[in-house]
C-alpha cells in the first residue's frame, strides 16, 4: 500500500481510520462490549502495521540520503518516550479507574476515560499527519490481489527483495536479534527478579525496565550526533558486545541499584545499534520498493520476536531458571558481535579508532549520494595523510578495498593487521595479477579506493596522477568517483614540518567531498581535474563556514597572551596581551561611526595592524589607501569608495610632505588622527 500511493496519503487515511477504531474501541467500554474491545485492539494493531512502512518510509524523502543517521534518532528517541510516557501514564489511570471487579463488562465500563483520551490522542494524530508534505507515490502500478496474500506470494517478493542486497538483509537480521532479546528481558524480568531478590514488587520491576527506555535514548541520541551527514555502522559491533555484557549482569547481578544501571546500559547499547542499522534500511531500499523492504522488516522482526518469546515460554514449562535464559540470550548476542566483526572488520577497528579522530577533528561529508548503493565502483583522490583511509570510510555508507604498495603491506608487523581488513597488495609497477584481482572485487560489486598520487603529499598540494587504474578498468563498465580529503594537512599524521605543525595545531574541521561519477574511460588528467576542482569547492566550503578573521585572531591570541604578538621598526613590540588591549580601545573609539566603509592611510607599522583589526571587530570594511598610488588615483579610490573618514597620523603626513607627497587639498575634512584618539585613552580605561 505504501509504495503503490504516495506515503504521506497512506499515514493520512491510517490515521483516520485509528480515530474510528478508538471511538468503536470506546464504544464497547461503555457498552461492555469485550470482544467488540478485543477486536477493535487488534485492528488498531493492523492499523499500525500499515502505518509503521509509510512512517518509516517517509524519513528518507524529507531529510535526505545525508541525515538518515540523525533522523531516525530522532524519530527512535521521540516514539520511545512516547512508548514510555503512556504506558506510565495509562498504567496509572488504569490503576486509579479499576474498581477489583471480575467482571469484563464491568471493568471495561469503569475504563471510559481512558477511550476518551484514546479518541484524543488519535485526532492529534491525524492533525499532524495531514500536515505532511505531498510526495509522489513510488510505484502506483502496482496492484494487491487477496490471493496472493493468503497464499504468501507477497511475503516471499518481500523476502526476495530484502535478501538482494546484503547490508539491507544483515541490517534486518541484527535488528530482529535485538528486539528478540529485548522481547525475552521484557517477558523474564518479572519472574527473575522475583528469583533473585525474592519480591514482586511490580513498581519497583516496571522501573528496571523503564530504565531501559531512558538509556535507549540516550543511546539514540548519541548515534544519532555522529551520524550527521553519514551513517555511523561503527557502532554496530561495538554496541553488540555492550548489549551481550548487559545480559550477563541481568544473569549474575543480585543487587537492585545495580539492575538500575545494568538495564539503563541495555537501553544505551540498543539505542546505539538499532539507529545505524534502521538508517542502513532505509538508504539501500530503492525508492520504489521501499514500503515492501519495510514491511518485510516488520514481518521478520515481529515473527523473531515470537519465537524468543516462545523459548522464553519454553524455558518456564521446563523449568529451567531465567538465568539461563539470560546467558543465552547473551550468547546469541555475542556471536551476533563476533558475526559483524567478522563481516565488517573495519568498521569495527574503525570504531575503535573514532574517539581519537573525534577527539580533534569534526568531520564534514558532502557529496556522499555520488557513490553508488550497489555494484562496484573505484575511488579515486588525494593522498594527504597516514589515516586518509580511516576518514575515507567514516565518510562512506559501504565498506571500501582499499589498495596499498606490496613493499607497505609485506612488513610483518602490518601485513596480518591489513590481510583481516582485506587490503589489496600492489607492487609499485602494477603487476597484472594484482590488477585482475581488483578488477575481480569490482565485478563482484565492492567498492575499491586507490590513491592515484602513489604516496603522501609531501607538501600539501596535489601531485601527479599514475595511470595504473586506466588499466585496471579498461573495458569495464565500472564508474569512478572522485574525493577530495581537506584539513588533515598540517595535523601530525602528515607530513608537514614541524613548525606548521605547530602554527595550525588545534581542533579543525574535515572535509570529504565525493565528486559526480565519471566513466570508466576517463584517463589520469580527466580523474585530477575532477579532484582538483573538488579542492576549490571544498575550499571555498571551509571559507564560508569558518569564523571571519578577527574571530581566529582572538581565538588564538587569548590562547598564548604573553606570546610576541608584533615588532615594528619604529620600536613597537607588543605581545598578544597588549595587543588585544590596544584593539579593543580602537573598538570603543570606532563603534560610534556610522559610515560602513572606513580608510586608512598608514605606514606598514604596529598601529596599522592595531586600527585594521579594531575595524574589523566592529563590522566595518577597510579601506587601506597606498600613498604611492598617486593623488589622482587616491582621490578617484576615495570617490568609488565612499569614503568621508580617512584614519592617518599627523607625523605620518608630516613625513610624506617632506617627500612632495600634499594630500591636504582633497582629504583635510575626512582626516581623523591618531595622535587624537590616543590622548583620549587614560590609564583607567586601558587598565
Amino acid at each position: 500500500i505504501s509504495d503503490k500511493y504516495p506515503k504521506n496519503i497512506v499515514i493520512k487515511y491510517a490515521s483516520i481510520t485509528a480515530i474510528g477504531l478508538t471511538i468503536l474501541i470506546t464504544i464497547s467500554y461503555f457498552m461492555g462490549w469485550f470482544i467488540v474491545s478485543f477486536i477493535g485492539t487488534l485492528l488498531l494493531a493492523i492499523q499500525s502495521a500499515i502505518y509503521s512502512p509509510a512512517k518509516y518510509g517517509l524519513i528518507k524523502e524529507l531529510v535526505g540520503e545525508d541525515n538518515l543517521g540523525s533522523a531516525n534518532a530522532i524519530v527512535q528517541s521521540v516514539t520511545i518516550i512516547s512508548i514510555l510516557a503512556s504506558s506510565i501514564i495509562f498504567t496509572v489511570i488504569f490503576e486509579i479507574l479499576y474498581n477489583n471487579s471480575l467482571k469484563p463488562n464491568i471493568i471495561l465500563q469503569s475504563l471510559i476515560p481512558i477511550g476518551f483520551i484514546l479518541i484524543i490522542l488519535s485526532s492529534i494524530e491525524a492533525f499532524f499527519a495531514f500536515q505532511l508534505p505531498l510526495f509522489k507515490a513510488k510505484n502506483p502500478n502496482s496492484q494487491f490481489k487477496i490471493k496472493k496474500y493468503f497464499n504468501s506470494t507477497y511475503l516471499r517478493i518481500n523476502l526476495q527483495k530484502i535478501k538482494k542486497d546484503k547490508n539491507i538483509w544483515l541490517s534486518i537480521l541484527a535488528l530482529s536479534l535485538f528486539w528478540g532479546v529485548a522481547q525475552v528481558v521484557i517477558a523474564s524480568f518479572p519472574a527473575h527478579y522475583k528469583m533473585i531478590m525474592g519480591s514482586s514488587d511490580t513498581i519497583i520491576i516496571q522501573s528496571i525496565l523503564a530504565i531501559s527506555s531512558i538509556g535507549l535514548i540516550i543511546g539514540s541520541i548519541i548515534a544519532g550526533y555522529y551520524s550527521q551527514k553519514h551513517i555511523e555502522h561503527g557502532f554496530i559491533p561495538i554496541s553488540a558486545i555492550g548489549l551481550s555484557l548487559s545480559l550477563i549482569g541481568f544473569a549474575i547481578i543480585g543487587n537492585r541499584i545495580s539492575l538500575y544501571i545494568i538495564s539503563l546500559l541495555f537501553g544505551f547499547f540498543g539505542g546505539l545499534f538499532i539507529v545505524p542499522l534502521n538508517a542502513t534500511i532505509q538508504y539501500f531500499a530503492p525508492s520504489q520498493s521501499m514500503g515492501k523492504i519495510l514491511a518485510g522488516n516488520n514481518f521478520i522482526q515481529n515473527l523473531t520476536m515470537i519465537i524468543f518469546l516462545s523459548i522464553s515460554i519454553l524455558f518456564v514449562y521446563l523449568g529451567l531458571s531465567t538465568t539461563n535464559l539470560f546467558i543465552l540470550s547473551a550468547s546469541i548476542m555475542f556471536f551476533g558481535a563476533l558475526f559483524a566483526i567478522k563481516e565488517l572488520p573495519h568498521l569495527f577497528t574503525r570504531m575503535l579508532l573514532f574517539p581519537l579522530l573525534r577527539s580533534r577533528y569534526r568531520l564534514i561529508v558532502d557529496g556522499v549520494e555520488n557513490i553508488p548503493k550497489q555494484d562496484g565502483v573505484m575511488l579515486l583522490g588525494n593522498h594527504i595523510s597516514w589515516i586518509d583511509w580511516l576518514v575515507i570510510q567514516l565518510a562512506s555508507p559501504r565498506a571500501i578495498k582499499f589498495v596499498m604498495f606490496r613493499s607497505i603491506y609485506n612488513k610483518w608487523y602490518l601485513k596480518w593487521f591489513l590481510k583481516f581488513f582485506d587490503v589489496i597488495a600492489i607492487s609499485s609497477s602494477g603487476s597484472r595479477s594484482s590488477m585482475v584481482t581488483i578488477r575481480d572485487r569490482l565485478d563482484r560489486g565492492e567498492v575499491v579506493a586507490i590513491f592515484p598520487e602513489g604516496h603522501i603529499s609531501y607538501n600539501g598540494q596535489l601531485g601527479e596522477f599514475k595511470r595504473g587504474f586506466e588499466m585496471i578498468l579498461k573495458d569495464t563498465t565500472h564508474p569512478i568517483v572522485p574525493f577530495y580529503i581537506r584539513g588533515l594537512w598540517g595535523s601530525s599524521f602528515s607530513r608537514a614540518d614541524d613548525k606548521f605543525k605547530e602554527i595550525v595545531k588545534k581542533d579543525r574541521d574535515i572535509i570529504v567531498a565525493f565528486g559526480k561519477r565519471l566513466p570508466s574511460t576517463s584517463n589520469h588528467e580527466i580523474v585530477k581535474q575532477k579532484v582538483m576542482e573538488l579542492s576549490y569547492s571544498t575550499w571555498s566550503k571551509y571559507i564560508n563556514s569558518s569564523q571571519p578573521l578577527q574571530n581566529q585572531w582572538i581565538t588564538q591570541a587569548k590562547s598564548k597572551l604573553f606570546k610576541r604578538a608584533i615588532v615594528d621598526n619604529l620600536g613597537m613590540d607588543l605581545n598578544n596581551g597588549k595587543f588585544i588591549t590596544a584593539v579593543l580601545l580602537f573598538v570603543k573609539e570606532f563603534k560610534n561611526y556610522k559610515k560602513k566603509n572606513i580608510a586608512i592611510m598608514l605606514p606598514s607599522s604596529t598601529i596599522g595592524a592595531i586600527i585594521n583589526m579594531a575595524l574589523l571587530v566592529v563590522g566595518k570594511t577597510v579601506v587601506n589607501l597606498n600613498y604611492t598610488a598617486g593623488i589622482e588615483n587616491i582621490s578617484q579610490a576615495i570617490k568609488e569608495a565612499d569614503i568621508d573618514s580617512i584614519i592617518t597620523s599627523q607625523k605620518f603626513i608630516d613625513k610624506l610632505k617632506s617627500k612632495g607627497f600634499i594630500f591636504n587639498k582633497f582629504i583635510d575634512n575626512k582626516i581623523i588622527k591618531v595622535e587624537n584618539i590616543l590622548s583620549k585613552f587614560s590609564k583607567k580605561i586601558k587598565l
